[in-house]
């Protein structure tokens, strides 16, 4: 993996399954800054692979369960992940941690790749941009 920090990539970055099976990827950040909010605009061939469902992960955990509405259009798949503040933080502490999961299962045999769109922004508890520098990709290979 060759990304400059801090980045958000997906793990594992390559996933061989077959065309019967469940999968999951993580959406993970590297070195990442204190963050409050994440929208993470997730591009994938919605001719391959259909999304199952997507849980927040370790990143936006805190006392408070994260809030998380995940909007899924024909390859393009929004997530917007909200830490909720509780008596001791307002935003996490930023780091190497896996932001959210996603489940999914394949619909055709072949190759297809996992991106993260334009529209990829985090946020933290004053609403400021929190930079990423660069940004991994991702592969499935159904057989």
């Amino acid at each position: 993996m060759d990304l400059e920090p801090p980045a958000l990539f997906f793990h594992p970055q390559e996933i061989q399954t077959n065309l019967d099976s469940s999968f999951s990827v993580q959406l993970y950040g590297l070195k990442l800054k204190s963050t409050a909010a994440a929208h993470l605009d997730i591009r994938y061939d919605w001719g391959s692979v259909q999304i199952d469902s997507v849980v927040a992960d370790t990143f936006f955990q805190s006392e408070n369960n994260p809030i998380q509405i995940v909007i899924d259009e024909e390859g393009t798949l929004d997530i917007f992940i909200y830490l909720l503040p509780d008596t001791e933080l307002d935003q996490n502490d930023g780091g190497t941690w896996s932001l959210a999961t996603i489940y999914m299962h394949p619909v055709s045999t072949g190759e297809s790749e996992l991106l993260y769109g334009e529209n990829t922004r985090l946020r933290d508890a004053n609403n400021d941009s929190v930079v990423v520098k660069s940004f991994g990709s991702g592969y499935i290979n159904v057989e």
